[in-house]
């Protein structure tokens, strides 16, 4: 079990794959591999801007404040929450306001894991060397001899293109096992008793893939106590109390692995989203790499 305040981590201007300001909360990092995880709180300034892409990780996405624009996808407002399949394409995405969304990418069910920013990063900026970046799109530089990991492509997204300059090998993703986004509505689902925990209600959002990935949030009255377990990350929306003995408050998560519990007890009434993370036993082995798959061209 670990537990952050969101809101004591430094807030900090970051490098993005993407276009316009953008500073980052860093609150959890998981450790490399297939169940490899981070959970940030994203500050942008209203220029963002990210073609319409895909990856071959997992995401959530909790709008805090203000909205984000997913094209035919849809709006993100306050109190969405969003889960993005890998391989599943999404966007273009941008926002012409302020906003804060909380986000966890994380290794999906096809065992490909997630890169550690500092990879993702370090190879972005090496790029630079070979190409230049616009509007979330790596531009490759005309007459450049064949380099290991450096597409031959003339554009190509840009976290792939740093994906594949860290892996020196072409990404491959994953079928999706979902074709879209899918965009949860708190304001649509109501809130139901679970059963056992007088004074705690849920509104149960869903338990996806074949690796049960799970997602809801939960209302306490003040005095009840939510016992939470699984896999995943529990983010306090409002409210406060204690947590194993730590006080909570807005912007305090706590992620639990495998086989963890915890106990939520409230002061005054909260509310806590939780966003699952996989089981990494039910995870796949990755495909072989296939030198002959051929490296995706951007439309810019």
């Amino acid at each position: 079990m670990k537990l952050v305040h969101g809101d004591e981590q430094e807030q900090i201007a970051t490098q993005s794959v993407r276009s316009g300001t953008l500073e980052k909360r860093y609150i959890f990092q998981g450790d490399p591999g297939p169940g490899n995880f981070i959970f940030i709180l994203a500050y942008q300034t209203g220029d963002f801007f990210s073609p319409r892409h895909h990856h071959n990780f997992d995401q959530w996405r909790v709008q805090l404040v203000g909205d984000c624009k997913f094209d035919k996808n849809g709006v993100m407002k306050p109190g969405t929450l969003g889960y993005f399949p890998e391989g599943a394409y999404y966007g273009p995405q941008s926002s012409d306001e302020p906003n804060v969304v909380g986000v966890v990418q994380f290794g999906g069910p096809s065992g490909n894991g997630y890169l550690d920013p500092e990879q993702l990063y370090g190879s972005h900026a090496a790029l630079k060397e070979f190409g230049h970046f616009e509007k979330g799109v790596f531009f490759r530089k005309d007459g450049l001899p064949p380099t290991p990991g450096v597409t031959n492509r003339k554009t190509l997204d840009s976290f792939q293109a740093s994906w594949e300059f860290a892996n020196k090998r072409p990404m491959v993703y994953p079928k999706p096992q979902y074709a879209d986004p899918i965009l949860m509505d708190g304001d649509n689902y109501r809130w139901m008793p679970v059963d056992g925990a007088p004074g705690v209600e849920e509104k149960a959002y869903g338990t996806f893939t074949d690796c049960a990935i799970r997602a809801g949030s939960f209302r306490l009255a003040p005095g009840a106590t939510l016992a939470a377990s699984g896999r995943g990350i529990y983010f306090v929306l409002s409210g406060t109390g204690t947590a194993e003995g730590n006080a909570y408050r807005a912007m305090t998560a706590l992620y639990l692995d495998s086989g963890e519990n915890a106990s939520f007890t409230a002061a005054e009434t909260s509310e806590i989203v939780l966003m699952g993370l996989p089981d990494v036993s039910r995870m796949r082995t990755p495909l072989p790499h296939d030198a002959s798959v051929e490296l995706e061209e951007v439309e810019a």
